[in-house]
């Protein structure tokens, strides 16, 4: 089996086997849905339906090779 965990915290380096992670821009997440309920309060129009934020993928000892 593997483990991957989310946010990459400090916990995944420390602990053995060291996790895979996803590193997910959580301060980018609070800003966009900052500006998308801003615009619903105002009764603006919302274009974005879908919002794609950069990620990454941190492979640690707890998933497989290939």
């Amino acid at each position: 089996f593997e483990i991957i965990t989310g946010n990459n915290s400090m916990l995944t380096q420390v602990v053995r086997p060291k996790l895979s992670s996803i590193q997910i821009p959580l301060y980018d997440i609070g800003a966009v849905a900052m500006r998308l309920l801003t615009k619903i309060m105002n009764n603006e129009e919302v274009e974005e339906h879908q919002i794609i934020l950069p990620h990454r993928f941190i492979a640690r000892g707890s998933t497989l090779e290939d």
